[in-house]
């Protein structure tokens, strides 16, 4: 089971990555380029920590993070400068459902859904994380059909949790070594990779 990562110190900076496992088609004789889109499109952070304030922060993000080297990790993921709001409690509205559109309710009514904005689907007890392709509302009811991307990896649950209100990021740790300077951890900060393996 993933390890939560700790929140405080929340990492100095972050770089997310997109993940496109599909490829472009070519042909010899100059015909139009294609675009060939797999299932399988995810994201990626590399993470520097803040110096640690304590020993005991210190102690604490190492642990979490060879932990995580086997169970993987879930963090926050970064929108910085950007308030969600009062969401609601949005979810997935109906089972069944694949592609980049995705039927969502428990929004609080009429809430405004950013184009750009994060949000992780919770399903069989794993972290999915999507963008909002395009900017929507939700109605009276609560409900709205998104469009996101990547597109649904794996067809969610009905009632499926929805975390618009702080997504997060699932995944194991990138690289094969993790090594840290106990010196370095209170002057500089730790570094990390995290990569959604589905």
């Amino acid at each position: 089971m993933s390890v939560l990562l700790p929140t405080d110190p929340a990492p100095a900076e972050a770089t997310p990555s997109y993940l496109d496992w599909g490829g472009t088609l070519r042909p010899i004789f100059g015909g139009a380029l294609q675009k060939l889109r797999r299932l399988g499109d995810r994201f990626a952070l590399s993470v520097n920590m803040p110096p640690m304030l304590s020993a005991e922060d210190g102690m604490t993000w190492v642990a979490r993070l060879i932990t995580a080297r086997g169970e993987g990790a879930i963090l926050p993921w970064p929108q910085p400068g950007f308030d969600p709001g009062a969401p609601g409690a949005p979810k997935v509205a109906q089972a069944g459902q694949t592609g980049t559109l995705l039927l969502v309710s428990g929004f609080s009514a009429n809430y405004a859904i950013r184009e750009g904005q994060f949000f992780s689907i919770i399903h069989g007890g794993r972290r999915y994380l999507h963008v909002v392709a395009a900017g929507a509302n939700a109605g009276s009811d609560g409900m709205t059909t998104l469009s996101i991307r990547p597109m649904l990896r794996v067809s969610p649950a009905a009632n499926a949790i929805c975390e618009f209100a702080q997504p997060m990021i699932e995944g194991l740790l990138t690289g094969d070594e993790q090594s840290w300077n106990l010196s370095t951890a209170r002057t500089t900060g730790l570094s990390f990779g995290l990569q959604e393996t589905r």
